[in-house]
C-alpha cells in the first residue's frame, strides 16, 4: 500500500513538473516588447521599415514619434499609430525624405489597459538623404614598412666644366701695324742721321 502511494505521489510530481517547466518556456518564447529595426546610431535613407513588438499584457494601443536631437524642447512629432498589436513584425514605414538631414530620436509608446505606457527609444538615428553617410569604421592610414623603404637617394654632383673668362687685354702688346708704323720711323731716323753725319764729314773736309 505504502510502495503504491508513492509510485502515485512520483507521477504526480513528474506530471506537474513537466507543465511548470512548459508554462516557463512557452512565457520564454513569448516576444519580448520593443523594437527589433533600426538600430541606434544607424544611417537612414529613403523609406525606413520599423519592425518590432507592440504586443504585451494589456495592450491596448500603440503610437510611433520622433524627435530632433538638437532641439531644446524635445518636441515629438507623431509619425504613425494603430491599436493592432504586431509580434516581431513590421509597425510602419517612415519616409525620411520629407525630413531634414539630421540626428534623430525615435519612440515607440504603448498604452495598456491598466493605464501604465511603455515606452522605448531608439537614439541617435542618422537621417542622410541629402548629404554623405559618416564611415563608422575609421580608415587607417597605411604607413610604410622600414624594411622595405628606400634608402633616400645620395645627390651625385657633376662636375660643370668652367667657363673661360677672356683676359683683358694686354696694354703693351704691339700689333702688326705698330710693328710697321716704329720700323718706318726707325729706318728714317737712321737715315736722317746718316745724312747728318755725311753732312758734317764733307763740311768738315772743306773747312781743311
Amino acid at each position: 500500500m505504502r510502495h503504491r502511494f508513492l509510485c502515485i505521489l512520483g507521477v504526480s510530481i513528474m506530471f506537474f513538473g513537466s507543465f511548470l517547466l512548459a508554462q516557463a518556456q512557452e512565457e520564454d518564447e513569448t516576444p519580448q516588447a520593443g523594437f527589433i529595426a533600426p538600430l541606434a546610431g544607424e544611417a537612414l535613407q529613403g523609406t525606413v521599415v520599423i519592425t518590432g513588438t507592440t504586443a504585451a499584457e494589456g495592450f491596448e494601443a500603440w503610437n510611433l514619434s520622433f524627435a530632433y536631437v538638437d532641439d531644446t524642447t524635445v518636441t515629438w512629432f507623431l509619425l504613425d499609430e494603430g491599436r493592432s498589436s504586431v509580434e516581431e513584425g513590421v509597425i510602419t514605414q517612415w519616409n525620411t525624405t520629407k525630413i531634414t538631414d539630421g540626428k534623430y530620436h525615435l519612440r515607440l509608446v504603448l498604452d495598456l489597459n491598466d493605464g501604465e505606457t511603455l515606452v522605448f527609444i531608439v537614439p541617435n538615428l542618422r537621417v542622410r538623404n541629402y548629404s554623405p553617410i559618416e564611415t563608422s569604421t575609421p580608415t587607417l592610414t597605411p604607413t610604410r614598412d622600414p624594411a622595405s623603404a628606400s634608402a633616400t637617394p645620395t645627390p651625385t654632383l657633376t662636375p660643370v666644366p668652367p667657363t673661360p673668362t677672356p683676359l683683358p687685354s694686354n696694354p703693351v702688346e704691339i700689333s702688326d701695324n705698330d710693328f710697321t708704323n716704329a720700323l718706318s720711323r726707325g729706318g728714317i731716323t737712321v737715315l736722317v742721321l746718316f745724312l747728318i753725319v755725311g753732312l758734317y764729314t764733307s763740311i768738315r773736309r772743306t773747312l781743311r
